[in-house]
Parts: C-alpha cells; sequence; structure tokens
C-alpha cells in the first residue's frame, strides 16, 4: 500500500501516491519536504517583548488621522486600489453549538430552548423564516429539532454547508436583510472607489461554494451599484490545491485513509499567498469576511481605514523617493543618516550594531536591500479576550528585531519568559491592514522571498477516530509577511466586530440596523 524510507531518508512513494500528489499539482520532492518539517516538529518565535504604543505601535492625533485621511481621499481614486477578502471559511463552526442541539433535539432543559426562540426572533435571518410557511409553523409549534435542520440542513437554509460569506449578518428597519459579502461590498464602495467609479473586490472561495456565491452575487451586485452608484469588479479565486499538504502519522510518516491513499489538507490561510501574489493593484486592503458591521457603525469605522491606507500612500512615497535616488546615487553621506533614521522610527527596521562604521557604499547597498521590500501597515486594537495573534518584538536569527504577528501556537509556553511576555500582551490584530505588493519601479515582489519558511504549524487532529499530524503553511499575516516593511497602528476597538459564533450576530454592533 505504502512506500518507505530511501538511504537519503526521503519517503519513496508508489505509483498511485504519485498519481494522486500530480493530480494536485505536487512533486514526490515537495511532498518530502513536507515530511522533513514534521521530523523536525514544533518550531517557536522568540519573543523580545510586546509591542505598546511608542513601542512598535503608532498611534495619531485627531490632527494627524485627518491629514492622512484627506491624503487619501486626494490620491487614492487616481491608483490602483482593491480589497482582498478571504471569504472561504465554513459557517459550520459558527453553528457548531446549533448542531449539537440539533442531534440531541433540545437545548438541555425546557428553559434554554426557550431561550433559543427569543433569541432566535433577534436573528438577522429570523424574516427568512418568516417567509416560510412550513418555518413558520415550526417555530410556532416551538419544535428545537425541526426548526434547527431547517436552518442548518440542505433541506433548508443549508447555513451550516454554506460560507460565512453566505450567511445573513444584518437586518435593516425597511426589512433588507444583508449577507456578510453584501456588507463587504457596502464597505468597499466607500472606500475603494477609483476615480473611473470602479470599485474592485478579490475573493478567495472554496471550490464547492463557486456557484453559490456567484448567485448571491449575481441578485446582489445590481442593487448595491444603484444604491453606492459605482460599478463593482469582483474577481473569485480558489486556494490552489497544490499548497495542500500531507498528513502525517505519530512517527513522521504519511497517514493513509482506509483505503491506503495519502490523506491531504489545505495548508491553512497562509496558502492565499499565492492568490495575493497574483493580483494587480498598487495598495490591496484586506480584512477577514466574518469582521463587518451595518452601515451605522460602518460610518465611524471608515475614517480609520481611510487613515490606515493614507498612511500606507505616505509611506510608500517616502520610501519610493528614497530608492529612486539611492539607485542614481543621489543620496550623500550626511542624507544616509537621515535615511537610516527614517527606518528605524517609521519602518521600525533594526539596523545592525556596526551600521555606522561601516562604509558609505555598504551604507546605501543595506539601506536599499531594506527599503525594497513589500510594505504592510496594520491595524491593530485592544485585547478584550479574542482569540488570534497580536504585536511583538520578535528576536531573528542574526539577532535583529523585527515587528510580527505571533500566533499562541509559535511561542513556547514551557519557557515561563517566553509564556509571560505572552501573557502581558494588550494589543490584538483584527486583520484590517493595507499592503503594498510592488516595488518602486511598479514591478510585483515575489512574495514567496519575504516568507519565514520557520514559522509553519503542526497540530495534532483526528480522522474517523484516528489520531493524525496537520501540518500548515505559515499564517498569511504572520509568517508569510514575515519579512515586509511592517506599521503597526493603534485602532479603536469599534473597527473589530468578528463573527466567531452565531450569538455573536446579538451583540449591539450587529444590531445596528434596526
Amino acid at each position: 500500500m505504502g512506500g518507505n524510507y530511501s538511504m537519503k531518508n526521503n519517503y519513496s512513494f508508489n505509483k498511485k501516491d504519485i498519481e494522486q500528489m500530480m493530480a494536485l499539482g505536487l512533486r514526490p520532492l515537495d511532498v518530502n519536504k513536507q515530511l522533513k518539517t514534521y521530523r523536525r516538529g514544533a518550531s517557536f518565535l522568540k519573543l523580545i517583548r510586546l509591542c505598546s504604543p511608542g513601542d512598535g505601535i503608532r498611534s495619531f492625533t485627531s490632527v494627524e488621522r485627518n491629514r492622512l485621511i484627506k491624503q487619501y481621499d486626494t490620491e487614492a481614486a487616481k491608483r490602483k486600489i482593491l480589497k482582498f477578502v478571504p471569504a472561504s471559511g465554513a459557517a459550520s463552526r459558527m453553528f457548531a453549538e446549533w448542531f449539537t442541539a440539533a442531534q440531541k433535539g433540545s437545548f438541555g432543559s425546557a428553559q434554554l430552548d426557550k431561550f433559543f426562540f427569543a433569541d432566535l426572533r433577534k436573528m438577522p435571518f429570523f424574516p427568512l423564516l418568516e417567509k416560510d410557511d412550513t418555518a413558520r409553523r415550526m417555530v410556532k409549534q416551538k419544535n428545537v429539532k425541526a426548526i434547527l435542520d431547517y436552518i442548518l440542513l440542505p433541506t433548508g437554509l443549508h447555513f451550516g454547508g454554506l460560507p460565512k460569506a453566505l450567511i445573513p449578518f444584518h437586518v435593516y428597519r425597511d426589512g433588507e436583510v444583508r449577507t456578510a459579502l453584501a456588507e463587504h461590498l457596502r464597505e468597499a464602495a466607500s472606500v475603494m472607489t477609483n476615480n473611473r467609479g470602479v470599485c474592485r473586490l478579490h475573493l478567495t472561495i472554496s471550490a464547492e461554494h463557486a456557484k453559490d456565491v456567484k448567485a448571491l452575487l449575481g441578485l446582489v451586485i445590481p442593487q448595491s451599484e444603484k444604491q453606492c452608484h459605482v460599478r463593482f469588479k469582483i474577481d473569485l479565486s480558489v486556494q490552489s490545491p497544490a499548497t495542500n499538504i500531507v498528513a502525517a502519522d505519530e512517527k513522521n510518516l504519511p497517514f493513509r485513509d482506509e483505503d491506503g491513499r495519502l490523506v491531504f489538507r489545505p495548508g491553512g490561510h497562509g496558502a492565499l499567498l499565492k492568490n495575493l501574489q497574483e493580483l494587480d493593484a498598487d495598495f490591496i486592503f484586506i480584512k477577514n469576511i466574518d469582521n463587518i458591521a451595518p452601515d451605522a457603525l460602518q460610518k465611524k469605522i471608515l475614517p480609520y481605514k481611510k487613515m490606515l491606507g493614507g498612511l500606507a500612500l505616505q509611506l510608500q512615497q517616502s520610501v519610493f523617493t528614497m530608492l529612486h535616488r539611492l539607485e542614481k546615487d543621489q543620496i550623500t553621506s550626511s542624507e544616509i543618516e537621515a535615511v537610516a533614521v527614517f527606518c528605524q522610527s517609521e519602518l521600525n527596521m533594526d539596523l545592525p550594531k556596526n551600521f555606522s562604521n561601516r562604509a558609505i557604499l555598504a551604507k546605501k547597498k543595506l539601506i536599499f536591500a531594506l527599503l525594497n521590500r513589500p510594505l504592510r501597515v496594520c491595524g491593530m486594537v485592544r485585547n478584550v479576550g479574542e482569540p488570534g495573534g497580536g504585536p511583538f518584538w520578535v528576536q531573528e536569527k542574526d539577532k535583529l528585531r523585527t515587528l510580527q504577528i505571533v500566533e499562541s501556537a509559535h511561542v513556547n509556553h514551557s519557557s515561563a519568559s517566553q509564556a509571560d511576555i505572552w501573557s502581558r500582551a494588550s494589543y490584538f490584530n483584527p486583520v484590517d491592514m493595507v499592503c503594498c505588493t510592488k516595488n518602486y519601479l511598479g514591478e510585483k515582489f515575489d512574495l514567496a522571498d519575504y516568507v519565514n519558511q520557520d514559522a509553519y504549524l503542526i497540530s495534532p487532529k483526528a480522522e474517523k477516530g484516528r489520531k493524525l499530524k496537520a501540518q500548515e503553511m505559515p499564517g498569511l499575516w504572520n509568517g508569510g509577511m514575515a519579512y515586509w516593511n511592517t506599521v503597526f497602528v493603534e485602532l479603536p476597538l469599534i473597527v473589530f466586530n468578528p463573527v466567531k459564533t452565531v450569538y455573536d450576530l446579538l451583540r449591539p454592533q450587529h444590531r445596528g440596523g434596526k
């Protein structure tokens, strides 16, 4: 059924294995690299200290914020701007508690069932139930299992099998029900429309949901274009199967299913770096599909999004000017010191200790290499206990420091000092960022050159009761962007409105449409 290890410590795959790999776009060499990573084991980052305002996180006064917003309003429409939304996340986890209750036929008690029906009436998708005679009767009869099956299964609304993008998130006073995807179109129209009235979005979706996503877009685009007075240009892509990673057993050998076939799993959101690479834009706004607010709150949030965009514009202009002058050797020895200060103060770069003693040519060469990288401006909010990564100063192998968005799994919690630094983090990454992926000549960077390949994740999983190890590529905004020039900016908590469970839709910020 399987293969074995050769003298070179590579696994020897059989003919069927290789055919299976080729169908995904993988080679035995690629899969052997994945297996070597399992054998290498967990990899941790070395935290130096947490980031805080003035130390890795920039804060802006209202005057400074308004200046950046004005710059964005003045210049953005002339540039190629795009909104990138990873929208393939399934809603099954969002409804996990309801799936359990559906199996049991109850939430555990008459009182809890009563609370469920009271909450259900407040949900943004309740109007959809009222329109259906069968669903309306189930609600009236207080039939927990029947109404949950209707909401979750293909015989009804099928929310349990759809991506979050297609789940109704908000209902408005006039009765309009908007999905997460529809709300993202509205947000983009307010911030990312060019001077020709075109608003561009790129969504990454799962192949099995492409038909449903296209159908919804066919409905909401005409309505949104009419109401927002824009033309949408929306592209879709799927996560490449060539980014799938083989699962491993407890001996770090390839994990196989009951039929002896290799088991491959998606490589995590870091795999979307390939999708990001394909985009043609000067500025790419990235935002998670489930972090979206209704209109009333959006009006308060949008200025901060423009502020991030204005800062990205400002920094890019400065960097490009310096790179052009360095290329033409128009920067003097005294000016290179000012550029070095800019790198440290504006882009959080850690220069080598002997930098000041280097010859002028060596200084220029180093500064050019440091400036000529992709740029990201990332929002940070106060940590209020939401799961996810946060901003830290990290020590690299060359002993220099970099700014990173670190996940808990990348921290060695068995080290008291590392666990202490992690526990004191007071900021959180809401995945609201602006990315500049072109160089000063207008050419796209090869984003793969700026990945920390050691920032992978290995976690225990199970398949049909059998234990396995799953590997994920360095996360898109974690190790996937490790060696980008990075700026963290403090944002107010109102910009962060995630929907991780269905009950998050009952939070005040998501009921603002009514």
